[in-house]
């Protein structure tokens, strides 16, 4: 079936309690033409899907495809999702300095991107063993990669 694009920005309107679609693309930090395109080409950047996500503590599952639970496990605040435009604002310009940039998303390729999904589907399982040694894994693979980097150069 696919994931419905027009379904997505309604319910990041509908949970971002969002007047329009031009408040999504502000949250987004995209122009209300960006967003309107990505509405009739059929496609939203990864990037910005994971964005509005953790701005209001969503789960990705269910935004883009509306099943599931709406909150992200461990969601801070007492009232899930219920943060206003200017605290959603300033963790955007927060996020955006800080989080990947859209081309570190877009430099994945589709084998990439299935396995990061995975990747995410056990590192928020219930197994906290089975998270704790993936973890343990990872940085002892970027630790072995910084070790190779610094040698070479």
């Amino acid at each position: 079936m696919g994931v419905q694009y027009r379904d997505l920005i309604e319910r990041m309107r509908w949970a971002g309690k969002l007047k329009n679609d031009s408040a999504v693309a502000r949250v987004l930090g995209v122009t209300p033409q960006a967003l309107s395109n990505y509405k009739k080409r059929g496609t939203v950047p990864t990037d910005l899907v994971l964005k509005f996500a953790k701005i209001f503590g969503l789960s990705v599952d269910w935004l883009i495809n509306g099943t599931g639970e709406i909150f992200r496990a461990g969601a801070e605040a007492s009232q899930p999702g219920a943060k206003s435009y200017i605290q959603a604002a300033e963790e955007t310009s927060r996020y955006s300095q800080s989080g990947p940039s859209m081309t570190d998303i877009e430099q994945l390729s589709p084998d990439e991107l299935i396995y990061m999904g995975k990747l995410l589907k056990v590192l928020r399982g219930d197994n906290s063993s089975k998270t704790a040694a993936i973890k343990h894994t990872i940085d002892a693979l970027l630790e072995s990669k910084e070790m190779v980097d610094s040698q070479a150069s």
